[in-house]
């Protein structure tokens, strides 16, 4: 633990970054707050996959549940948010198009006709401007009352992250094919061949084994703009 403790003060000070930061520094938001720890306790297992000639492998066992503002959050960056913007995006020019059309005509000829369609217009615009920040609470809500979608157990190892447990479990190939992001102290990973991303709050990390979880997911994934 002493020796985690050492790593951990090394990558916050102006030296050199670790071995958890052998990439670039990642890029982070302006308005990112500290990490607090929740307390969450991590467990050391033993890879059981592992073949009869291998060396068993030693992860870090995390069980969490995702809270609604970090799945609304994580959403900004999903492929989800990112359609309900481009419709939005092309349903609002139209309306401003329509907008300012109904405006200019009333200026010219008058009519309470056009005054009013450039209203409804303006209404319409202020709908649609909402939309992706509706939709993606709505997601966020109907996820986090999910329990098979709010609760995660997840198991790191240098090689893979096995997620769930049972018929339902299923691994992350940390082969540098999967994509990550980091997000308001969200890490998001966006398996490749996959239409889902998975979330892990560092809250639930503990500091202890939080400089050797980085350096396990640094070294097997990339970042989205490494592509």
């Amino acid at each position: 633990m002493d020796e985690l403790r050492q790593e951990r003060e090394e990558e916050q000070s102006p030296k050199p970054p670790s071995a958890a930061e052998t990439e670039p520094e990642e890029k982070r938001d302006d308005d990112e707050e500290a990490v607090e720890w929740d307390g969450s306790e991590a467990e050391l297992v033993l890879d059981d996959d592992a073949a009869d000639y291998e060396e068993p492998q030693t992860g870090i066992k995390l069980s969490y549940k995702l809270r609604e503002k970090e799945v609304f959050r994580a959403l900004e960056k999903s492929g989800f948010s990112k359609t309900l913007g481009k419709r939005a995006l092309v349903e609002g020019v139209i309306l401003v198009l329509l907008a300012v059309f109904f405006f200019v005509t009333y200026a010219r000829i008058g009519g309470t006709m056009n005054l009013f369609f450039g209203g409804i217009a303006v209404l319409a615009l202020a709908a649609v401007a909402l939309l992706p920040y509706l939709g993606r609470k709505k997601r966020a809500r109907d996820i986090c009352r999910d329990e098979r979608l709010s609760h995660i157990e997840m198991e790191i190892y240098p090689d893979s992250i096995q997620i769930g447990h049972g018929e339902g479990e299923w691994e992350i190939p940390l082969d540098g094919s999967c994509r990550r992001d980091e997000h308001h102290n969200l890490l998001l990973f966006f398996p490749a061949g996959k239409r889902h991303m998975v979330i892990l709050p560092l809250r639930c990390i503990e500091p202890g084994v939080l400089p050797e979880v980085q350096a396990m997911i640094v070294a097997g994934t990339h970042r989205g703009d490494e592509l």
